[in-house]
């Protein structure tokens, strides 16, 4: 039904296309901002402003799409870089945005120590807009905001936007990092997408349209002819990373994504490969810890310093400017 005719139904469109932020009580993530948006046609999302704008939740038709750890949700003010950094913070979630001047493994430069997969995720969200517009006759909503990553002598922005339209099982993201200080500064993103049970689970087959796959470590390699493989929770079970070089279409996109045969239910990443030039296979098999990564990203995951050393470590010049664009998409049938 077109939606003009479907207002005639409606006393107010909030029935089937709504907005709502509030706070979280609670532990340690008392205070926490957040914002739920339902699409009218079975998906919700749920940002976390105070954690970097990253997605918490996935839902569609009531089932939770993505994975989520029993760390739970914490505010920033419990981020401690050299006790643990994002390893204590990490939530799962459905996107966790990992950067941006580290990713991966931690290390030490000139004195400064740089977390594993960075800082992002647990800087706090300034200047959140959430606008309305309308769109072929249907409502839809950008929410925007800025979070600074800044260190000694380095002043990166992100200034991110998360559209969503009713109707469209579609998660918009477009991200811009841009360096507003006076030095070249380096500049690593990921984007850390966690697929979780029952979306995950052996029924489930990965969408990897790879041309190239490298196992990170020699466990992953011991099982590389596996990576495809989707197994039940094992206890014991040690995480394998793989490196992907994904074909792009004539437009420059890759796809990544994950279809369950048994829940009819799917959900596809698509990224601009000019700008996230590598991909990363986490995958988690264990009792509890059963989930999927699937991680577009500019860099290897061995950190900034190993970057620096092999002379692959990019950089963001004074006032330059990065974008970076994704889509998450949720389908029925593959």
């Amino acid at each position: 039904m077109e939606f003009q005719k479907l207002r005639e139904y409606l006393g107010d469109t909030a029935q089937v296309f709504d907005v709502k932020q509030y706070r979280l009580m609670g532990g340690k993530a008392e205070g926490v901002r957040a914002i739920d948006i339902h699409n009218g046609a079975g998906m919700e999302l749920t940002i976390l402003p105070d954690r970097g704008m990253d997605f918490y939740r996935l839902r569609y038709k009531g089932t939770t799409l993505n994975f989520l750890t029993p760390t739970g949700i914490a505010a920033p003010s419990y981020f401690a870089e050299e006790a643990g950094g994002m390893g204590q913070m990490f939530f799962g979630g459905m996107m966790l945005t990992c950067g941006l001047r580290n990713i991966g493994l931690p290390c030490r430069e000139n004195g400064a120590y740089y977390g594993p997969h960075g800082n992002i995720t647990s800087v706090p969200a300034e200047h959140v807009n959430i606008h309305y517009f309308e769109e072929n006759g249907a409502p839809a909503v950008s929410i925007s905001a800025l979070m600074r990553d800044n260190g000694y002598g380095t002043r990166l922005l992100l200034k991110r936007t998360v559209t969503i339209r009713y109707g469209i099982n579609e998660v918009d993201l477009q991200d811009q990092v841009e360096n507003d200080g006076f030095e070249p500064s380096p500049f690593m993103v990921l984007y850390h997408f966690n697929i979780g049970y029952p979306l995950l689970s052996e029924c489930a087959k990965l969408l990897l349209p790879t041309q190239k796959v490298t196992p990170r470590t020699q466990h992953a390699a011991d099982h590389a002819a596996q990576y495809l493989e989707i197994t039940s929770p094992a206890a014991g079970y040690e995480e394998m990373c793989y490196y992907h070089d994904l074909k792009a279409d004539e437009n420059g996109w890759a796809s990544a994504g994950i279809y369950n045969e048994k829940e009819h239910l799917g959900l596809k990443i698509l990224y601009d490969k000019q700008n996230l030039d590598h991909f990363v296979q986490w995958k988690m098999l264990a009792k509890g810890t059963y989930v999927m990564g699937l991680e577009p990203c500019n860099a290897t995951i061995n950190g900034m310093a190993d970057a620096r050393e092999n002379g692959t470590l990019k950089t963001i010049l004074p006032g330059e400017k990065k974008h970076m664009h994704l889509k998450l998409s949720i389908f029925e049938e593959l």
